[in-house]
């Protein structure tokens, strides 16, 4: 008896679901961007608050002080005032002041030394400054050097969980290793882009729009079936 989509094991279902979200969506392809410290100083202030937010945090942030040697050599305080529109100034500023004191020590503001390393030593490097979680440092990783880790956010989190790809009360950090192993190299920059675009368009954290979802036949959280799977 072939066996349900639904109830696939996260193997057998990531290959599919990949491949309905780019018939969906597309493939984006990363083709380089911003400098990788900018994209570090993104990461941190895209913290708890919206993409709106963040990035007028940034461009207050860079239009206050023009330079990172300029943000290096202010007091945390006036890097808090300038980033407050983003919510936890306070943290955010320390944590910025964090990482540039740490490439200050290296003799320059440039992360573009991560280039050398693989992507589990330059994860680590990152990580090890107070303030740079995970996600921030693979978000830096993959964004600034197109290197192939998968980032876990809220919307990713949520959809795989729905989809039974992470187990159903699997935090973000247990996510980022068990997502990071099952999806494919060449698929981890266009999946992360595409399950984030689901999650805002359709897979709602309240009333998701599963009539017509794409990935509907994967999920087993689907809305009409959650009564008579006791699955929620």
């Amino acid at each position: 008896m072939r066996r349900a989509r639904h109830a696939l094991p996260p193997e057998r279902k990531i290959g599919p679901v990949l491949d309905a979200l780019e018939a969906a969506y597309g493939r984006p392809r990363w083709q380089g961007g911003e400098e990788p410290l900018a994209v570090l100083v993104r990461g941190i202030l895209s913290q708890n608050t919206s993409d709106v937010n963040s990035a007028r945090a940034f461009d207050e942030l860079m239009g206050e002080f023009g330079t990172w040697e300029a943000v290096a050599a202010a007091p945390v305080g006036q890097v808090a005032r300038a980033v407050r529109c983003g919510g936890l100034a306070g943290q955010k500023a320390a944590a910025i002041k964090a990482v540039l004191e740490w490439l200050g020590g290296r003799g320059g503001y440039s992360l573009e030394f991560l280039a050398d390393l693989d992507a589990a030593q330059a994860e680590r490097a990152l990580t090890a400054v107070k303030g740079v979680g995970i996600k921030t440092a693979r978000l830096t990783l993959l964004f600034g050097f197109g290197r192939p880790v998968f980032v876990v956010d809220t919307h990713v989190v949520r959809v795989s969980r729905r989809l039974r790809l992470v187990p159903e009360r699997c935090g973000r950090e247990k996510a980022h290793g068990l997502l990071d192993a099952l999806v494919a190299d060449d698929r981890k920059y266009s999946g992360h882009l595409n399950i984030i675009a689901h999650g805002r368009r359709v897979c709602h954290a309240r009333s998701p729009q599963c009539v017509g979802c794409c990935i509907r036949p994967w999920c087993v959280h689907v809305r009409g079936d959650a009564a008579a799977t006791g699955v929620r």
